[in-house]
């Protein structure tokens, strides 16, 4: 059990610092404070505007407040586009190298390639741990069968950061507490920090995508009966569709939960790119699957829907339409919990 402070400097907030609000929330490891000196002097839920967790875990002005805190981990915990360091950060990470930290990073670059902070690791005989590395191995997709009676459910969506990763979690608690042999399946740098495996698809050679994907769903459909893999990007999303096309033919799910987050119309940062209507972002993501599978279909189960920001009744309201829409259940899974879609997931199973 490691001892976490986050960086997350002029970021910790939900969007950018979506790496340190889904460690605070679900990781395993115990979070002592957080690194952002433009809301130092608050705690966790206040920051973050009322969360719902956190309580008592403070933010601090500097790595060197942290360290009052007896840290022995330190976690970047942003995830921007493009995943650079913020060159402003480096002061505070030779710092927490030079305090004995170990260090944890997701960003695309990777801080065991830098000469400064391997030299100081080195010295200090602290590890650095590149979360995005992939491994060694690389494989081609063989379309291998599952274990039969075991059920994979993939999580897609209308853009990045819709929820995909939370509703997965989400899922795999509530099967859980229902008494089903679950698991859930990282594949982002997130989702690894808090499962402490999986597999960061946006890393790996498009070739060998699906089959590094194909390989980790077989490994965990032998030892679970559910299981629940993370998603990444989107099927519409200019930028990262591919990730998405390599998880769905790799993983080939039983059935998929689409994620979105209410009130949006486009992808975000691409102003000449606004979504199709729900339904048909739906049928695109379950065509996809039919392409190599025409004779087992795979269907959405229901929507996710981030209504963040929003009042009560305005989330209500929101929810409904997508219901209307697409004549599916949705939920929020953090504002009204997931029972609708586990409810529906297993109704599917048992029709297939």
């Amino acid at each position: 059990m490691r001892r976490i402070a986050i960086l997350a400097e002029g970021a910790f907030e939900w969007h950018y610092g979506k790496t340190a609000t889904g460690v605070i929330r679900y990781g395993k490891d115990t979070v002592v404070a957080v690194i952002d000196s433009t809301k130092a002097g608050m705690d966790v839920p206040q920051a973050l505007g009322g969360a719902s967790f956190g309580q008592g875990i403070p933010v601090v002005r500097d790595i060197h407040e942290a360290l009052t805190y007896q840290p022995d981990s330190l976690l970047i915990g942003i995830a921007p586009m493009g995943g650079a360091l913020p060159e402003a950060w480096r002061w505070q990470l030779l710092a927490a190298i030079d305090n004995g930290l170990d260090i944890t990073s997701g960003l695309h670059f990777f801080l065991s390639e830098d000469e400064e902070l391997r030299a100081a690791a080195a010295k200090r005989g602290v590890t650095i741990w590149d979360v995005r590395r992939p491994p060694d191995t690389t494989r081609v997709a063989q379309f291998l069968p599952h274990r039969p009676g075991s059920h994979t459910v993939l999580f897609v969506g209308s853009d990045c950061a819709v929820g995909k990763m939370t509703a997965a979690l989400e899922l795999d608690i509530e099967a859980r507490k229902r008494g089903l042999d679950s698991a859930f399946v990282a594949t982002g740098q997130t989702g690894i920090v808090i499962a402490g495996n999986g597999l960061p698809v946006d890393r790996i050679i498009s070739d060998f995508v699906a089959g590094m994907v194909e390989q980790m769903v077989l490994d965990f459909t032998r030892e679970h009966d559910w299981v629940f893999v993370e998603g990444q990007g989107a099927l519409n999303h200019p930028g990262y569709s591919p990730v998405t096309l390599g998880l769905i033919h790799g993983s080939m799910p039983d059935a998929m939960i689409f994620c979105h987050k209410a009130g949006t119309s486009m992808i975000e940062g691409y102003t000449a790119c606004p979504f199709p209507p729900l339904k048909r972002m739906i049928e695109l993501n379950e065509e996809t699957v039919s392409w190599v599978r025409p004779d087992r279909p795979c269907k959405v189960a229901g929507l996710s829907i981030v209504t963040f920001g929003l009042s009560d009744e305005k989330a209500r309201d929101a929810i409904k339409r997508a219901e209307d829409e697409t004549g599916l259940p949705a939920t929020d899974p953090l504002r009204y919990g997931v029972g609708v879609l586990m409810d529906a997931l297993s109704r599917q199973s048992a029709s297939q």
